[in-house]
């Protein structure tokens, strides 16, 4: 069979020019889109004890101020560390307070997550006061975040100059600092248009699958005084499985009942629900075949009709109970893996596995460690680590991004010293099912001609609850049983990259039976896609090859995947600069 070779250019990749990069950086916990965007200060590293401040990044466009940061020790950005930034706002050491070769107006303490502007008048602030997202709201060596460039505190525009100065600390005057004594570290605004991410309500495909993941806060779903707000958000999204948390004193029926006169049932249709007892509710147009409490979070068995899927519906402790939070990750991962050995819910291999909820990640990175690779902490109590894709592979995180925003929070309560964070999750089995759209429907980021046409209000997600519902999208392959047929079934191969590991390119090859409509894509290791390759019809059978070029992707290990009508397959490539 000859060798045919696509003449296909990664256009994602040769787009991201310097007059695009504000189109690049999303907060969302995902720090390739940092990749080609060059230091504003290289700290030297290994200079200080505890927070060790190392690459420091910024960028803007006209709405946002974005900076990366690299610390050195893992912290919890938002709690219990001593890092304040200092930033002379109108770049004149004249004003503001004099200290560290600048004249600072904007102080702010990361860890106490409050901070003063020193402008006309002494001014305290918190981060929703000034726009402040950060990521990951995990413990982490690195963190992004954002400001409101248009933020104004007193009345008094926070951001006033075409340059700032720049001054990071840890520890007052004994920790790291960026930049060292001495020296100064000046940004200059650029002037890049923002231009939100792509975004669809909508489902792209009706036979697509429609996850919703709500946390209600505290039957809020069921109050009289609310259920306006939250009948237009069920009639936006118009999901097809809703996990719900913190539903304690609804039962599931209850709760279908709802949902039913939100979104009534069309011939042929019904609610189904699924409680196991504790706040973790299920509600689906799929029948829930078997259920089981994990601990205070529950597990699913839903019948799609031609396969089964497996769910789970978590809401571990919030806050500062790491060890608690852990032990339900371990108690749940341990429950999947049993059920994909035989025991507990005893599912078949390809069986698509949703792990959903408000997960409360606030705390340790381990608990997500956990939650995504099946690596349990305390395996003498919840048995050993195993790999939960059925290719042997981590689970993929959905990570929804807000439509309109550069953020990807599920959380968002302005009477909270917390700043916006992503709390709530949905991860899936990238070998069993696609992800084809996620976000997190945050209402008052939506254009006024977006809010009509799905008939919502602007307030209607942060009056509804303070999390927001978190949304995904999933495509399943057909199964093909070819019962009497004569036509043999398709055939699917995909090669390893060659080179691997590679800088800056490699080459992807595949192979098929018959004619097939086909897309190879580009993820990072934590599922957000980076570049479409192919995506259209296979008009004949053969073996192909593509070029990849990760000449703007940061180091690191990227998955590629090849998605057909009938089959999905996944392999792991890494990009060494």
């Amino acid at each position: 069979m000859s060798k045919k070779t696509l003449s296909l250019s990664v256009l994602i990749l040769s787009l991201f020019s310097q007059s695009l990069i504000a189109q690049q950086i999303l907060i969302d916990e995902d720090f390739t889109d940092w990749g080609n965007i060059s230091a504003l200060y290289q700290d030297e590293t290994n200079d200080n004890e505890g927070i060790d401040f190392a690459s420091i990044k910024m960028a803007n466009d006209d709405q946002f101020l974005y900076m990366y940061m690299e610390v050195g020790d893992e912290i919890n950005l938002q709690d219990l560390n001593s890092i304040t930034l200092y930033l002379d706002t109108d770049n004149d050491p004249e004003t503001g307070v004099s200290n560290f070769g600048i004249g600072y107006e904007f102080e702010f303490s990361f860890g106490n997550r409050g901070g003063t502007f020193h402008g006309d008048q002494n001014t305290s602030f918190g981060p929703y006061d000034v726009g402040l997202i950060s990521a990951p709201t995990i413990t982490s060596t690195i963190f992004e975040f954002k400001m409101d460039l248009d933020a104004q505190l007193n009345g008094q525009l926070v951001f006033p100059s075409q340059s700032i100065g720049v001054v990071l600390k840890s520890d007052g005057d004994s920790g790291d600092s960026v930049p060292e004594n001495g020296e100064t570290l000046t940004y200059t605004f650029s002037q890049h248009i923002f231009a939100a991410p792509s975004f669809r309500i909508r489902k792209e495909d009706n036979s697509d699958i429609r996850v919703l993941s709500y946390n209600v806060l505290r039957d809020n779903l069921f109050d009289p005084e609310v259920q306006d707000e939250f009948r237009r958000i069920f009639q936006a999204i118009r999901p097809d499985i809703i996990g719900l948390s913190e539903v304690y004193e609804n039962s599931g029926e209850q709760a279908a009942a709802l949902i039913e006169t939100f979104l009534p049932s069309q011939e042929g249709e019904q609610w189904y629900s699924g409680d196991t007892g504790n706040d973790n509710l299920m509600v689906s147009r799929y029948p829930v075949i078997d259920q089981s409490s994990i601990d205070a979070n529950a597990a699913f068995l839903l019948d799609l009709g031609d396969r089964e899927m497996f769910t789970i519906v978590a809401h571990p402790p919030c806050c500062a109970n790491n060890d608690s939070r852990q032990n339900e990750f371990d108690a749940m991962m341990a429950f999947l893996r049993d059920s994909k050995d035989g025991q507990e819910f005893d599912i078949e291999e390809i069986t698509p596995i949703i792990i959903m909820g408000d997960m409360n990640l606030v705390g340790f990175a381990r608990q997500q460690t956990t939650l995504l690779t099946g690596d349990i902490d305390d395996e003498q109590t919840y048995g050993s680590d195993f790999n939960p894709d059925w290719d042997d592979s981590a689970l993929e995180d959905s990570k929804p991004s807000n439509p309109g925003y550069p953020t990807s929070f599920t959380w968002y309560s302005p009477n909270s010293s917390f700043g916006a964070g992503r709390l709530d999750y949905i991860v899936y089995s990238g070998s069993a099912m696609e992800l084809a759209n996620s976000f997190s429907l945050f209402t008052p980021s939506l254009h006024a001609d977006t809010l009509a046409a799905y008939g919502l209000q602007s307030d209607d997600t942060i009056i509804a609850s303070d999390h927001i519902p978190v949304v995904a999208d999933f495509r399943l392959p057909i199964i093909n049983s070819n019962e009497g047929g004569s036509e043999s079934p398709q055939k699917i191969e995909l090669d390893q990259n060659y080179p691997n590991p590679f800088n800056p390119s490699t080459s992807i090859s595949f192979s098929l039976s018959k004619p097939t409509l086909a897309t190879l894509t580009v993820h990072s290791i934590s599922g957000r896609k980076v570049a479409t390759l192919f995506e259209d019809k296979m008009h004949a059978s053969g073996n192909f090859s593509l070029n990849f070029d990760a000449g703007n992707l940061a180091t690191g290990v990227y998955i590629y995947r090849f998605t057909t009508d009938t089959e999905i397959i996944t392999k792991k490539m890494m990009l060494v600069k």
